[in-house]
């Protein structure tokens, strides 16, 4: 791989792994539903030129904006504003367990032992996420966190079923559409989102620029990039320092705290999504006969 590609890689980790703590700290002083509509929002206007539906797509993409807008973004946001961005990032990693089993249950994919194995480690540590400190309080958001990571997933396999739909105008149609249901959504269950947005200061700012630019237009144009320049399986294993890099940024930036729970079930969390990750590698290449 060249220095531009493992350059690429880097930069793109960053962006994302950074992408939790603004997501954090936007949510925190702006209610979460009201921040993400205002992300759609600025999204959409960026991507406008790419606003083109291929004829015999439009429920497709109305489906897929749905499920990520709402029940991807707006779901992981809100749990964002109750939870550390340490043990949000981990959890967030079922998304990789949950692919495989909707790509099994709705494109009949095949479903073998080391999948299983990975399935089980990574849900077995959601469990032990769910047995640390923190209580009743800490539970809902985590669940919440999880259905966000299950909505990801059904995301994942609408994206794959709309090869003729660049992944920008789906970007960008889900935010167009996402916007005014988030919109809605926070006028009846938020208040004071004007208030906070008057009083918010410049961190806030940052953040939702980061959020939009950074992590949605520009991390995505270079992993776009890398998978049109690279082969899949010399990339794919390096999503696994995302949530590596979240950690570590929610320890440093946010004072996040390592308990032993999320040490032990994180690592069982993200040993399983490597078990995974790693087969389908293997699996590409036998395939293709290298």
């Amino acid at each position: 791989m060249r220095l531009s590609g493992i350059a690429a890689i880097l930069v793109t980790v960053f962006l994302w792994g950074n992408n939790f703590v603004a997501a954090k700290i936007a949510v925190t002083d702006v209610p979460p539903l009201f921040v993400t509509a205002l992300r759609f929002l600025i999204l959409a206007g960026a991507l406008s030129p790419f606003l083109k539906i291929p004829a015999g797509t439009g429920k497709r993409i109305v489906e897929y904006a749905l499920v990520m807008g709402i029940g991807h973004f707006g779901t992981m946001f809100y749990a964002i504003r109750f939870m550390d961005v340490s043990t949000a990032a981990i959890t967030l990693q079922t998304t990789t367990p949950f692919t495989v089993l909707l790509a099994w249950l709705m494109l009949g994919e095949r479903f073998g032992p080391w999948r299983m194995a990975g399935l089980a480690m990574a849900f077995g540590g959601v469990v032990v996420l769910v047995g640390g400190p923190g209580g009743v309080d800490a539970l809902m958001p985590l669940l919440m966190l999880v259905f966000a990571a299950l909505m990801w997933a059904v995301g994942n396999v609408r994206s794959k079923q709309m090869p003729d739909v660049p992944i920008f105008s789906q970007i960008a149609w889900m935010a167009l559409i996402g916007c005014p249901a988030l919109a809605g959504m926070s006028w009846f269950t938020e208040t004071g989102q004007l208030a906070a947005l008057q009083d918010a200061e410049f961190r806030f700012w940052a953040a939702l620029v980061y959020m939009t630019i950074a992590s949605s237009i520009v991390a995505y144009g270079l992993w776009y990039y890398l998978l049109k320049t690279y082969d899949v399986t010399r990339i794919a294993p390096y999503n696994l320092l995302v949530p590596l890099v979240a950690v570590a940024s929610g320890v440093i930036i946010m004072d996040d705290v390592l308990t032993t729970a999320k040490l032990i079930g994180g690592g069982m969390i993200l040993f399983g999504v490597g078990l995974i990750q790693f087969r389908e590698v293997i699996l590409i290449r036998r395939r293709r006969g290298n």
